[in-house]
């Protein structure tokens, strides 16, 4: 992948660069685990999300990394708005070649492929790579945040109701205090929680990022079986029959398994990839972190009860539940950053991606 020279400005935001880097490839990257039941849901996600980013930057390489077969119209979209495909497989086996004692029993977990695409991020020669669920709608051009957050290799929005969360802390949602505990047990060191809708790696971290894909499945692994512990704390909240994969990790759990176990710090059992990629990040020494500002990125519904044309954001990560009335949203306020929802594919061009992921020599995992 060729980069663009690009040198970022300096802005009074405290994540200047390190240094003047001429040349950074810059990738916005999405991943997507098919799922024939949301299919329609991630249709509008990603037409959305792709239509409001190429409205303000019709050039900035993006790619979609795809677990299972990609779906016509999901392909559609590619063509369209010029996106990379890169093929991972089944989710199933990319998670069981990873961790052969515990992939098998968190296929239906589905949010964990998000932390499973940084050897081929690296092999691609990423530089500075934004991570970003489909969920993800911009307002202006993405290469302000770019530029804006050079500095740090890791940022992103806090995690809502974490100490830092502009809405209040809610222990019972994030139990920071145990967080630290199980961190230190690990011998690893303590990362800010943070949310994983639209994350931004820079210098190239994405390539030492990319060792640590099995720890990450390790310590999913740990902290779902922690959920089958009786005593451990959430167990009854966050692990229970609500949570469909905690089925399959009763059943596969071992004694072995049970000696290992992680106590999970929240009674939210969907977050079991935030809490497990936190603890993954503090076994690479010496990254640094900062959070974007709220003025620059919102999420959850934040956005909502500004109108469209007067968003004052670069970007929103608006949280899937709240699909239909980001819809309706966008119905009630047009603006310039969704001017493409809803043109149809020229008559006559083939429905494919725009392009394969362009990679050099693969990193081990």
């Amino acid at each position: 992948m060729v980069a663009r020279e690009l040198v970022p400005h300096e802005v009074g935001c405290g994540c200047a660069p390190r240094a003047t880097s001429p040349g950074l490839a810059r990738l916005v990257s999405y991943s997507l685990v098919c799922d024939e039941a949301r299919r329609y849901e991630h249709e509008r996600q990603f037409e959305i999300s792709l239509s409001s980013l190429r409205a303000s930057n019709p050039s900035i390489p993006v790619v979609l990394f795809i677990y299972g077969p990609l779906a016509p119209e999901i392909a559609e979209l590619c063509s369209r708005f010029g996106v990379m495909v890169h093929y991972q497989g089944p989710y199933r086996e990319r998670l069981s070649a990873l961790l052969p004692h515990g992939g098998e029993a968190m296929v239906r977990y589905p949010l964990l492929h998000k932390g499973l695409n940084f050897a081929e991020l690296a092999a691609a020669g990423a530089q500075q790579v934004l991570c970003c669920d489909l969920d993800t709608i911009f307002f202006s051009d993405v290469e302000l945040i770019f530029e804006r957050y050079a500095g740090p290799d890791v940022v992103a929005r806090e995690e809502v109701y974490s100490s830092r969360s502009l809405h209040g802390a809610d222990r019972n949602f994030i139990d920071e205090a145990l967080l630290e505990q199980v961190a230190g047990h690990l011998g690893r060191s303590v990362v800010p929680p943070t949310n994983l809708g639209v994350v931004l790696y820079n210098h190239g971290v994405v390539a030492r990022l990319a060792a640590i894909m099995p720890t990450f499945l390790d310590d999913a692994w740990r902290l779902m079986t922690g959920l089958t512990m009786p005593g451990f704390p959430n167990v009854d909240v966050a692990g229970g029959a609500s949570f469909a994969w905690m089925v399959d990790v009763r059943r596969h759990t071992s004694d072995s398994a049970r000696q290992r176990a992680l106590p999970f710090p929240s009674n939210n059992g969907w977050i079991v990839d935030e809490i497990a990629w936190w603890l993954a990040l503090g076994s690479v020494p010496g990254l640094t972190y900062a959070d974007f500002s709220t003025q620059d990125v919102a999420q959850n519904g934040e956005m909502l009860s500004t109108p469209c044309h007067q968003a004052p954001w670069a970007l929103c990560h608006y949280y899937s539940h709240n699909l239909e009335r980001v819809l309706e949203w966008l119905a009630r306020h047009p603006s310039s950053a969704t001017r493409a929802l809803g043109h149809p594919t020229p008559h006559g061009l083939r429905v494919q991606p725009a392009a394969n992921l362009e990679m050099g020599e693969a990193h081990g995992y």
